[in-house]
């Protein structure tokens, strides 16, 4: 009985394993006819060439180079043996003995898979490596997967395992827009590949499985940890002994930092952004024959160009420094952008550019200030926070002093008053994410802010409140038509009045503030300036800012002096910008919605009580009508005259009972001298005419002066019975006049 049951049991096995076998085959076969499969072209392994076509805003090429423009090939036989032998004994040790697929790490793939429910272990050997990079898109399906296992077993057919390897170390990419091993030596270590070390090819090497984490300039540790892994490897396949091992490991990595040298042009950003829209990598990208629209302004990138190569700012270290720089159009199109260094486009802190965004515009939209709103500017402890201002304090000031010269307290005090999770609200709606502390008030947001984002914020303030993504694409066509066209994705976040109100004190900032060299007497600028550092020098200065027609940021960012500050080499570099953009024509000034209206504000109140009255005559604001102040200053008008008796040139003067303080003074033939008097009473004689005044003081401050009283001298007669001519007043004088 026992006999029987195993032998139904082998029956019913051979029966699943025929059939799955048998479904496998059906299944490839219907696959290998169907419309997802692709078919092996030798073309497609030819040397890289590029057959994207890059149009600007008005349908002309671009005639930046792309993407690959440093794009160099090598042969093995000019390579160490070492070299091209890292890349099989950390990518693929079998390769010399399978034939495009190796089973042994099929099978581990799947059962870790299957083990940890994922799909997270590929066994890619590097003919499949190659077929992906050349042949199709970065998606994990299974139809992807069968396709590239069938089409590396054709590449064996077709090609050596030398000529494959070739082929596979001239098209990996390795960051930096670095395809190739031999523009990946020259980056990295400006040599030719043919030069590198074993311990420079194990670095490389180890860096194909993720350039962004082992790359010597991303993660030192991290580099060095992988490169040891190589190394290992290396040893224990015996591609080098035991003495290349030891020397391998002591060597210090010493890598080219990013400089000049990696200065990313517009179609960077356009092939960056094309790939991510449509899951492709840059090598099959600048393969394909896609036409894709740009909003490029090819006049004011020939401009940014031609800036950034005369640009001279160093590092403390005498090297060039970083810079980054964009201009936006109206819906938010990139214009121009050029990004150069190390550092540049990256997230970092922007230092007070921030402040407009994080605090002032959401605390005017939730209508906490007004730009009159007074704010005492003073040393402030904010729960052990303890922000400080790089000019002392100013005492009582108003909001819109402070956004003009950029001072860090009353910011402080007005995130206080919003809230961080308001102001965490607006910028989330930004693409600013993150919980935040107070010192997001001086433009510490956590995990920094890139160009693209920060450009995007004042887009936002240059487009009545409402935010659009910044995007370098308007559409992208294949061979059959179109694929990809932007669709405006228009969030309001800010209200119409807030956000001019927020305008007009950037205008002001330029015209009188931190910005005040971008200053132009064509055209109206509204702008930011941020500076990151302390006493001992500057990481970042920068300047962000907008007209009626483009948003514009520049950034610097390195180890400066404190003299390159977010108001000297930004704000000058962003003039010479802005002028050879609107050499031809100039932008039209802001026009203010209905919804705000400009007030007179009584200055004696404001900053002596701290009361925003309205008055007549005072210093002008823009306010939201629906904020705006109602109560109006009390008009005083005093008319107080001198109460002048005297008795020949014996004088007594009452001065009028008030509740300020009066000064009496007296003129002969010179200036008016201060007399004193008492209870509000003078008593005095005179040997002259003489001229009586009076000023009146209300809190210090004069606010009214008496009219003038003349009282002549009398000169007596030596002939008592005969009085002369002279002895008598001026009829028109009578005895005193006032």
């Amino acid at each position: 009985m026992k006999r029987k049951h195993w032998k139904i049991f082998g029956i019913v096995s051979a029966i699943i394993i025929v059939f799955s076998v048998l479904s496998g085959v059906i299944y490839l076969d219907s696959f290998r006819h169907g419309s997802d499969f692709v078919n092996f072209d030798k073309n497609k392994l030819n040397e890289v060439y590029t057959s994207l076509t890059v149009l600007d805003n008005s349908g002309n090429a671009l005639n930046e180079p792309l993407y690959l423009n440093n794009y160099k090939q090598i042969p093995l036989s000019a390579m160490h043996e070492y070299t091209y032998m890292a890349f099989v004994a950390v990518e693929d040790k079998r390769f010399f003995s399978h034939n495009g697929i190796d089973l042994t790490r099929v099978v581990g793939a799947i059962l870790h898979n299957l083990k940890s429910f994922s799909y997270k272990e590929g066994a890619s050997t590097i003919s499949q490596q190659l077929i992906k990079n050349t042949y199709l898109d970065n998606s994990k399906t299974i139809k992807r997967k069968l396709n590239e296992m069938m089409l590396a077993q054709e590449l064996e057919k077709n090609y050596s395992k030398r000529e494959i390897l070739e082929m596979y170390v001239n098209t990996i990419y390795f960051g930096r827009s670095a395809y190739g091993i031999e523009t990946a030596a020259n980056v990295y270590f400006n040599k030719s590949a043919a030069d590198l070390t074993v311990s420079e090819s194990a670095v490389l090497a180890g860096m194909v499985k993720a350039p962004n984490t082992y790359a010597p300039d991303k993660n030192a540790d991290k580099c060095k940890a992988r490169r040891d892994t190589v190394l290992k490897l290396m040893f224990e396949q015996k591609i080098i002994d035991q003495g290349a091992y030891n020397a391998a490991l002591a060597e210090a990595i010493q890598y080219v930092p990013q400089g000049q040298r990696n200065e990313r042009n517009y179609v960077y950003h356009v092939m960056r952004e094309a790939c991510a829209l449509l899951n492709m990598s840059p090598l099959q990208l600048s393969r394909s024959n896609f036409v894709i629209e740009t909003y490029c302004n090819q006049n004011t990138q020939k401009s940014l160009c031609e800036l950034s190569s005369k640009d001279k700012t160093m590092n403390k270290d005498g090297r060039l420094a970083d810079m980054s720089a964009i201009v936006l159009n109206d819906e938010g199109g990139v214009e121009a952008c050029l990004t150069r260094g190390e550092s540049a486009g990256t997230k970092r802190q922007v230092g007070s550019a921030l402040k407009p965004i994080a605090v002032y515009a959401p605390a005017l939209n939730e209508k906490i200030i007004t730009q009159a709103s007074p704010v005492l500017d003073e040393e402030t402890d904010f729960n052990g926070y303890k922000p400080t201002n790089a000019g002392g304090y100013n005492g009582w000031t108003t909001v819109k002093y402070s956004v003009a010269k950029s001072l860090n307290v009353p910011a402080v005090k007005t995130l206080n008053a919003l809230t961080l999770p308001t102001s965490e609200k607006y910028l989330s709606k930004l693409g600013i994410k993150g919980e935040q502390n107070l010192s997001l008030a001086l433009g510490n947001a956590s995990g920094g802010v890139d160009i693209f984002t920060l450009a995007k914020c004042y887009s936002t303030l240059a487009n009545d409140g409402i935010c659009r993504d910044v995007s370098f694409i308007k559409k992208i066509y294949s061979d059959s038509g179109l694929i990809y066209s932007r669709e405006e994705k228009n969030e309001r976040v800010f209200q119409s009045g807030a956000n001019y109100l927020m305008t007009d004190m950037l205008i002001n900032t330029v015209e009188t503030g931190t910005a005040k060299s971008l200053k132009n007497s064509n055209y109206q600028v509204a702008a930011k300036t941020g500076t990151v550092g302390s006493t001992d020098g500057n990481s970042d200065a920068l300047v962000a800012g907008y007209t009626t027609k483009n948003t514009f940021v520049v950034w610097y960012s390195g180890e400066f002096t404190n003299d390159i500050n977010g108001s000297t080499v930004p704000c000058q570099f962003a003039s010479k910008l802005l002028e050879k953009m609107y050499s031809q024509s100039a932008p039209a000034a802001f026009v203010p919605p209905a919804t705000v209206v400009r007030l007179d504000v009584d200055k004696q109140s404001l900053y002596e009580s701290q009361l925003v009255l309205r008055s007549n005559n005072g210093e002008k604001f823009w306010f939201d009508k629906s904020n705006q102040p109602a109560e109006k200053v009390t008009e005083i008008h005093y008319d107080y005259r001198l109460d002048v008796s005297a008795d020949k040139n014996t004088i007594k003067i009452n001065l009028p009972e008030t509740d300020g303080t009066w000064q009496l003074y007296r003129r002969t033939d010179g200036l008016p001298k201060l007399i004193p008097y008492k209870n509000n009473t003078y008593e005095g004689t005179i040997d002259s005419d003489t001229e009586f005044f009076a000023e009146l003081y209300i809190r210090n401050k004069l606010v009214y002066t008496t009219p003038k009283v003349k009282v002549h001298c009398t000169v007596e007669s030596e002939d008592l019975d005969s009085p002369q001519l002279s002895d008598f007043p001026d009829l028109t004088d009578f005895w005193y006049w006032g």
